[in-house]
């Protein structure tokens, strides 16, 4: 996506490698009336020498007559004679006399023209040999320059063309050879899906003679918004089928999206992605991101035992400013094409290449080797010139040396000339465009929740060894739900013209993922779950490695049996029939990786639980919660043997309306109706219904269970369709003396500020499973499937509309406070994103209280609300489990599934302690052993490991298991 404007990389000079002048326009008087002297990086070839080269300009007009130079510099003299121009001259370039300085030296120039004589200095300090790498490619959005397909078809068209290209190019100096990168696999899937044998067959060719680069990622994914199983899929595609050819792809290339997950530093080892290339947006909502440009770095993960070598080069849109606004494209042509001007070295990188390395030199760049990309705009076609254009300048030019290259030769060139010498960074690069994703909050929710929906559908495949692993049904799944994190959600016109068709077209498009998604992930959760059917029963599996009680929700036509329930051993279970028809039963301890059986029988519901509602306060037993009988916010949270009342005077989960972006408009609830939902005795909750802004209704359920220690709140929002700028929040306003806030990324918890990187998002933070809100001795843990974005504080995107190029909209430090505020609707976005979003949308919050903060325990506590007990009809054996036994303190299993060839169990372990964990697995059938790997995403052994084996402190691992 970009804007149309690109203030800091528009330049108004053509250039003419063929000479050493520039003409520029027609013949007209008068000429110029005075020269100026520009020095620059390059070094000409020039009378089989490489000489220092200067800028001669002319200004006033141009240069039209013969004239003379006399050059004196650094003691040396020399001139040359320069033509006369019947188009007109607009500069010169001077080649100096003399070996390259190697401190300041002034030159000195005398020009005679006409009669007239006009003299210039200026200073030239030392400079480099620099190379330069061209990096080819189209940025790949799914959508907003046109509909889905068309985009996808100039991208497929590209490839073949890019392998033209090579053709025409192989007997080029090997600088100038045409590479392709394609970008996403999201396109090379495609293309090979709809292409027959012999294109296959050309196009593998193709890869293997370097004509085309494979990066890893599907596409331009917001990763801080994506799990780490759907960012294990987001590399699983690419990697598996360039292995299926004798291709090793250990790249990933993001466009356009600023900033990303550090969690990405702790797959390296795993997915064997050990190179990332950014190149973002040039000003659109960046905040300060673009200080990281030309700054590599090694980003070690948390462990410190992982790293990824980062590169964020200029924007992507200097090859759409220079040349791509110039020609054909989708703002200007349905389908371009393309497109040769037969002049491929004008609107090329002369003079802009100059300025940008003088700066690089003015901030003591270490290297001397720096990338560009070049692409003519979003979804562009391919630039065929670019080969010719490279091979002109490398002729002209001694320095900078061009190289056209793929993101992988970048990375293995710089890498080898630079290794000891690129700095180890720690932190998270916190993403600027997360918060697009609030403009279709009831899809983000969806797509959230099918995606833990997924993971337990392998977790239950895993531990009922259930034969013919359905692999390409849990491909399609996780490539939908990865998809709808991919960075383009709608139409360049999105905001302006939302009613147009094409607009619509893409929205559809977009959301299908999700909605797809969500449909494929409850299938394959269903077909786990099959087996022999069993009447009135039903089965409670658990997903986790930890023992695990909870409350389990039967829908209607499953417990119409009765709402009497008893377990495998007869035994009586706490039940109790919901105002909704749907039963409720308290499913206890659970094993790890295991399903128990409940029996659904005619009888009243067993009722021993002490939960109590009266009026406008809730009890269990732990927790004591009082609402405030206007505004319906928590007024009061506190947890037996804790005297500390968590909530703030203006209460929690408070709904507040942002119109526009003034912090003085802010508006709240009408006043609230309280009502009792359910009684207990094992569930008990009351509703709020209130008006609220923004919305025909707003309606907070606030639910104990019985002997649970955890809080649920339901918020549902009817929201109205709201064209005018908006956002909307739950507040949690927290009395946590001294807190610091913590939260979940993809593979890690980490502290908001200490572990952020500068120049990173600090305005609003997006997290995966929980925040924590905590100080030495007691704190609050808060977790939602639904709602991933958050600020700390009250309201830190006050005034974000707009594209925001100015840096003084973006927080530069995040000063730790007890409130979190859930931003969960907006449409503060110009383009790509939705300007409105109607009806029904659910968010749901966990809140549990505890001591000090125990990173174990968040772990466990964000799992459990993101992978609750299961229910399914009975079917099969009363009791199943995995065939071994995990014990592993202070570790969590992220994933676990089974292999693609159905022959043992794939893991992925972290270590959330500060010091190595054991790990020891057992198998449950003590007849049997186990065979255990280290193993990889594309699950090659790396390595044995015996029953008990160590993982690094905060680190990741991922292990496969078999039996022997």
């Amino acid at each position: 996506m970009k804007t149309k404007v690109f203030k800091l990389l528009m330049y108004c000079c053509i250039p003419c490698l063929a000479s050493h002048g520039q003409t520029n326009g027609q013949h007209a008087k008068p000429s110029f009336t005075s020269v100026e002297l520009q020095p620059t990086v390059a070094y000409l070839k020039y009378k089989r020498t490489e000489s220092r080269m200067v800028r001669l300009i002319f200004h006033g007009g141009n240069s039209y007559s013969p004239g003379k130079v006399y050059i004196s510099f650094n003691g040396l003299q020399d001139s040359l004679l320069i033509a006369a121009s019947e188009t007109g001259l607009s500069y010169y370039e001077l080649p100096l006399p003399g070996a390259p300085v190697k401190e300041e030296r002034q030159l000195s120039v005398r020009y005679q023209s006409n009669g007239q004589e006009y003299v210039a200095r200026c200073i030239v300090a030392p400079t480099r040999q620099w190379s330069v790498y061209i990096m080819p490619h189209s940025h790949v959005d799914v959508g907003y320059t046109n509909i889905q397909e068309k985009v996808l078809a100039i991208h497929m068209n590209n490839i073949d063309e890019a392998i033209k290209i090579g053709q025409h190019s192989e007997n080029y100096p090997a600088e100038a050879r045409f590479k392709w990168n394609t970008e996403a696999i999201w396109v090379v899937e495609n293309y090979l899906a709809r292409a027959d044998d012999e294109k296959k067959r050309i196009f593998w060719d193709a890869v293997k003679k370097g004509w085309i680069n494979l990066d890893g990622a599907y596409g331009n994914i917001n990763t801080s918004a994506t799990s780490p199983a759907q960012l294990m899929h987001m590399f699983a595609t690419g990697t598996r089928i360039a292995k299926e050819h004798g291709i090793e792809v250990n790249t990933m290339f993001q466009g356009d999206v600023p900033g990303s997950s550090w969690g990405l530093s702790s797959q390296a080892d795993i997915t064997g992605i050990k190179y990332f290339l950014s190149a973002p947006n040039a000003s659109d909502r960046i905040g300060t991101a673009d200080s990281w440009r030309d700054k590599p770095f090694y980003w070690s993960s948390p462990s410190g035992n992982q790293k990824l070598l980062f590169y964020q080069s200029s924007p992507y849109s200097i090859g759409y400013a220079l040349k791509g606004t110039k020609i054909p494209n989708f703002f200007t042509i349905e389908d371009p094409k393309p497109y040769f001007t037969g002049k491929p070295s004008e609107n090329f990188l002369n003079p802009y290449l100059f300025g940008y390395l003088a700066k690089l030199d003015q901030k003591s760049y270490p290297y001397n080797m720096t990338l560009l990309t070049w692409a003519m705009s979003d979804n562009a076609p391919i630039d065929p010139e670019l080969p010719e254009a490279v091979k002109a300048w490398n002729e002209h030019y001694a320095s900078p040396r061009l190289i056209i290259t793929s993101t992988k030769q970048f990375f293995q060139d710089f890498e080898t000339a630079y290794k000891d010498k690129i700095p180890v960074i720690e932190g998270d690069y916190t993403e600027y465009w997360t918060d697009g994703i609030a403009s279709a909050a009831r899809e983000t929710a969806i797509n959230r929740n099918a995606s833990d929906h997924l993971q337990q559908a392998g977790a239950i495949w895993a531990i009922r060894g259930k034969q013919d692993y359905p692999v390409a049904a849990f491909d399609k799944a996780w490539t939908n739900i990865v998809m709808f994190n991919e960075h383009t959600w709608g139409a360049y016109n999105s905001v302006s013209q939302p009613e147009d068709p094409k607009a619509v077209s893409q929205w559809n498009y977009k959301q299908a993922f999700a909605l797809n998604g969500k449909s494929q992930a409850e299938a394959l959760l269903a077909e786990s779950a099959k087996g022999t059917p069993v009447a009135n029963a039903i089965d409670v599996y658990n997903t986790l490695n930890t023992i695990h009680t909870g409350l389990v929700i039967i829908p209607t036509a499953q417990s119409s049996a009765g709402d009497l329930v008893t377990n495998s051993n007869g035994k009586k279970v706490l039940s109790q029939r919901l105002t909704s028809g749907e039963l409720a039963i308290l499913a206890e301890q659970i094993p790890p990786y295991s399903k128990r059986r409940f029996t659904i029988q005619k009888g009243k519901a067993y009722e021993k639980g002490i939960v109590t509602v009266r009026g406008n306060s809730l009890q269990n037993g732990i927790y004591t919660i009082v609402l405030d009988t206007i505004t319906g916010n928590i007024i009061q949270l506190q947890k037996a043997g804790n005297t500390h009342n968590l909530a703030d005077s203006t209460g929690l989960n408070q709904y507040t309306y942002l119109p526009g972006d003034s912090l003085e408009k802010i508006q709240y609830t009408g006043k609230a109706t309280i009502i009792v939902k359910e009684k207990g005795p094992l569930v008990a909750s009351l509703l709020v219904s209130s008006s609220a802004p923004g919305a025909n209704k707003l309606t907070r359920e606030i639910r104990l269970v019985a002997g649970l220690d955890n809080i649920e709140l339901i918020n549902t929002i009817d929201k109205t369709a709201v064209p005018a700028k908006e956002s909307v929040h739950f507040a949690f306003s927290f009395r946590v003396p001294a807190a610091q806030v913590r939260y979940s990324i993809p593979w890690a918890g980490i502290n908001a500020e200490a572990d952020q990187l500068k120049h990173a998002n600090r305005n609003w933070y997006t997290m995966q499973r929980w925040v924590d809100v905590s100080n030495k001795d007691f704190g609050i843990t808060w977790s939602s499937p639904d709602a991933p974005l958050f600020e700390i504080g009250k309201y830190t995107t006050v005034g974000l509309l707009g594209s925001l190029d100015d840096p003084k909209h973006w927080l530069n430090f995040t000063e730790q406070q007890p409130t979190i505020s859930s931003w969960v609707m907006n449409n503060l976005w110009h383009t790509n994103f939705r300007r409105d979003q109607e009806g029904l949308t659910t968010f749901r919050y966990y809140l549990q209280v505890h001591n000090a903060y125990n990173a174990d325990d968040v772990n466990r506590y964000g799992l459990e609300n993101h992978q609750q007990l299961v229910v399914m009809p009975a079917a099969g054996p009363a009791e199943e489990s995995l065939f071994f036994n995990i014990t592993a303190k202070n570790v969590y299993i992220e994933n676990i599934n089974p292999s693609r060839d159905g022959k043992s169990v794939l893991l992925q372990l972290v270590n959330v302690q500060e010091t190595p964990a054991a790990v020891t697995l057992t198998a449950k059938d003590k007849m049997a052993s186990l065979n255990i790997w280290e193993s990889t995403l594309l699950e090659e052994n790396k390595s044995p490991l015996s029953t008990t084996f160590n993982i690094p402190a905060k680190d990741v691992m991922m292990i496969r298991v078999a039996i022997k």
